[in-house]
Parts: C-alpha cells; sequence; structure tokens
C-alpha cells in the first residue's frame, strides 16, 4: 500500500459502492443524515484520482510572480476552505457541505451551511432532510449576459467585475462575466461569502500564455518517459501498484508509482464532503506502467500539444465537489496512446502547479 493510504483526505468508489456506504453511514448516525454519492462510473477503484472540468477555461502563467491574475489566497478567512468551481472559487466555513453533480448530503445537524457547485441550490424531494440556514452556489453564466457590457458593474470583488442579478427575497446574486459564472448566497453570511470570490486555482494552471521559468530551487525529474520539474522540498516516493483512497496524493509528496501490478481495492473509509475535507493539497502523482490506465481509470478530452507533448484533461475535469481538487491529464507523444498519467494538486494560488504544468517535456532520448 502506498503512503497515500495513510492520508486518506477524500473518498472515490463507484456508484454501487458509495451508496451502500453511505446508508451505512446514515444507519450508524441514526436519522441524524442522509448522504448520497453520485459519483462517476468510472470511480469503480477507489483511488487517486480527482478529476477537474471538461469545460475548463483556457489559463497558465506565472514563474516567481505571475504574468496573469492568481487565485487570490487571502481571500479566505481563517478557518474557512475555497471551493472552487470551473474557473470561479468561493470560499466558506470549512464545515460547510459541498454539493456537487456527482455528490450530495444533508440532514447533517452539526452543517450550518451549504455551498452548491454545478448544481441549483435544492434538495430532491424523498430525502427527508431541509436545505441549511445558509447556503452559496456557482453556477454556470448561462444567457444572463446581455446588455452587462453597457453597464458599470455593481462591485469589483479581488479584481474581477461583478453585476447584480434579480434574485429571491433575502438571497444575493451576481452574474461574473469574466468567470463565466453566476455566484449567490444567502443567510446571515451571505455577503461575507461573496466577498471571497477569486479566480480558482484551475484556471491560472490552464491560462493561454507562457508559464515563466522554472525557480532554480527547483529540481528536475525524469519518469514513465516524461520530464517534469517540482519543488525540491517535496518528498519522493516510489511505488508499483495503485493502492490508496481519496484522491492518491499525499501532500507535500512526488508520488511516482509503475503500475506493474493491477490497482488494489481498498476500503476507504466513508467521509462527509465538508468544505475542510475537499479543499486541495499540494503535491503531484504520476503513474505509468501496465496498469496505469486502468489505475487512473479516467476518460480524457481537450487535448493540446504544448512543447511536443500531447496533453488530454480528464472529462471531469472543473465540475466542483470532489472533482475540483485535483486536475488529471494524460501525456503522450502526438498521434499515440497516453502511457502516463498526472494528478496535479490545485492548491493555493495556483502558481505552483502552473510552474509544474508547464515544466511537462519529454525525456531526452524519448
Amino acid at each position: 500500500m502506498t503512503g497515500s493510504e495513510r492520508h486518506t483526505g477524500r473518498i472515490r468508489l463507484g456508484r454501487h459502492a458509495a451508496a451502500a456506504m453511505a446508508t451505512g453511514a446514515a444507519a450508524a448516525i441514526g436519522a441524524a443524515a442522509v448522504v448520497v454519492a453520485m459519483l462517476a462510473p468510472s470511480s469503480a477503484v477507489a483511488s487517486p484520482r480527482a478529476r477537474s472540468a471538461r469545460q475548463a477555461a483556457a489559463v497558465v502563467s506565472r514563474t516567481r510572480q505571475a504574468t496573469g491574475p492568481l487565485a487570490d489566497a487571502s481571500a479566505t478567512p481563517a478557518g474557512w476552505a475555497p471551493v472552487p468551481y470551473r474557473n470561479a472559487q468561493l470560499s466558506v466555513p470549512g464545515s460547510w457541505l459541498v454539493e456537487a453533480p456527482q455528490q450530495l448530503s444533508c440532514g447533517l445537524q452539526q452543517s450550518s451551511g451549504m455551498i452548491f457547485v454545478g448544481v441549483r441550490p435544492r434538495i430532491p424531494k424523498g430525502l427527508g432532510c431541509r436545505l441549511a440556514a445558509s447556503l452559496a452556489w456557482i453556477l454556470p453564466a448561462g444567457h444572463n449576459q446581455q446588455g452587462i457590457g453597457h453597464r458599470r458593474p455593481t462591485a469589483i470583488i479581488h479584481g474581477i467585475p461583478v453585476y447584480r442579478l434579480s434574485s429571491d427575497k433575502g438571497s444575493v446574486l451576481y452574474l461574473v462575466p469574466d468567470l463565466g459564472v453566476r455566484v449567490g448566497a444567502s443567510g446571515p453570511q451571505a455577503r461575507q461569502v461573496l466577498a471571497t470570490l477569486t479566480r480558482s486555482p484551475l484556471s491560472v494552471v490552464l491560462r493561454r500564455g507562457p508559464t515563466g521559468q522554472v525557480p532554480a530551487s527547483w529540481t528536475w525529474r525524469q519518469f514513465g518517459g516524461v520530464r517534469f520539474a517540482t519543488p525540491r522540498a517535496w518528498l519522493l516516493q516510489r511505488e508499483d501498484q495503485w493502492a490508496t483512497c481519496g484522491t492518491g496524493q499525499v501532500p507535500g509528496t512526488v508520488l511516482l508509482i509503475d503500475a506493474t501490478r493491477p490497482p488494489l481495492a481498498l476500503p476507504c473509509p466513508l467521509q462527509l464532503p465538508t468544505a475542510a475535507a475537499e479543499q486541495a493539497q499540494a503535491g503531484l502523482t504520476v503513474v505509468t506502467g501496465k496498469y496505469a490506465a486502468e489505475s487512473v481509470s479516467e476518460t480524457y478530452a481537450s487535448c493540446q500539444v504544448r512543447h511536443g507533448v500531447r496533453i488530454c484533461l480528464s472529462t471531469m475535469t472543473g465540475q466542483g465537489g470532489f472533482f475540483s481538487g485535483v486536475l488529471i491529464f494524460s501525456v503522450s507523444r502526438p498521434h499515440q496512446h497516453a502511457g502516463t498519467f498526472f494528478l496535479l494538486g490545485l492548491s493555493g494560488s495556483g502558481a505552483r502547479a502552473r510552474v509544474i504544468f508547464g515544466s511537462i517535456r519529454l525525456a531526452p532520448g524519448d
């Protein structure tokens, strides 16, 4: 088993296994909670795969400082946690539940709030539970942008213009054209939550443009026919089998898996999807070998060729919830099948992850 198993910050389960564990958890907690995990079928192996979005915004830049805007890590108050969706990010108290198309949790007595990402703020009928007193949400912008160019912004939040839209009584709703989303909130902390709006680390990593130089304090590594740079302070760990729960990342670690053996499915603990539990961790996992594709178990789209390398993003990129903390992508020569897979933590400002992403090259001689 990898060291990642000792850092089971998140849970990846197939749809049926997740439902079974959710039922058991609800029974254990009594009538206090209903937890429904609706994960994609490709999540069948409990694994280090966190998916980040098909329609992820195009962005990338920064070496020492950025050549473009970063996610503003200072926007997150102490005790709160960032919750990204596509190009945008809001921060909420760490105990709030994160609701997404792939996951739904409700009825938890200790939860004072919920944030919905990529899904409207509502609980399906029949679950026997209600919305929390405090809510926030991030949704695609939709067709609300007509005439916005002729209006003065309602406010500028961390350099991002926002436009007030009509909303239900007691809630505040903004259109954010620069990030392609609508953000809203209701309850006693609504304005405080909306004041944390910033870009997501994903948008920083994928932004078009030069990524800048790799800092001299970093180290270059070669694995799976690929060369890339990482902070020298990160620990190096090697394994020959995918055997982990969660996203498969160990914080502050470069985990290199030469998957010569089939992935090992582990019994993974159920973890409620709070904002604090799901926030991204800095780290990098690279998987290659005979069972690499089976281990990571993703589908890919949005391919591009950079520096002679074909990079394809997981189709779950940027979809929010559990899938938002890691960027998963395949790497290969153009017109060849992918044999090496990266899982890159999207933490902080996104600057460090951008440099790692931009450093990827084919290894000399490959």
